[in-house]
């Protein structure tokens, strides 16, 4: 085997393996109350997930990210959490639902502070199925 035959296939086996593990995408657009905006400028406010459904003792994590900024053509990171579990639940897990509270950030009360609405994306890792959630609102925390 040669050095090109042995590199293509390095590259082959990278590509697959990114592929087989998807980022699995959540867009959705939040009302921010107006004692949410004010109280933004204090401290950051929290996004809750009401009635998340998740595999009973399954693994995620969640990365908040904020609109597309234009410029850099990158959406600012807001939060990050997750559930502790493991990757692979047992076959019999049931379905649950929960309600997530996420602690937002600084960069996030800066952005919030602005605006009446904001377009949030939810980066999904480690789950075995996209995200399904009855409602998403901002509170103060």
């Amino acid at each position: 085997m040669n050095v090109k035959h042995a590199f293509f296939a390095v590259s082959l086996a990278i590509t697959m393996m990114c592929a087989a593990a998807p980022r699995m995408e959540t867009t959705i657009r939040v009302a921010v109350p107006k004692e949410v905006a004010a109280e933004a400028a204090v401290s950051a406010p929290v996004l809750m997930l009401q009635g998340l459904e998740v595999m009973q003792g399954e693994r995620m994590r969640i990365d908040v990210l904020g609109p597309l900024n234009p410029k850099t053509k990158t959406r600012p990171g807001l939060a990050v959490t997750g559930l502790v579990g493991s990757n692979t639940p047992p076959p019999n897990a049931t379905k649950e639902t929960t309600d997530l509270v996420i602690p937002l950030n600084d960069r996030a009360a800066r952005l919030l502070a602005k605006t009446d609405e904001v377009t949030l994306t939810l980066r999904l890792r480690n789950g075995r199925h996209p995200l399904k959630f009855k409602r998403a609102y901002l509170v103060n925390r």
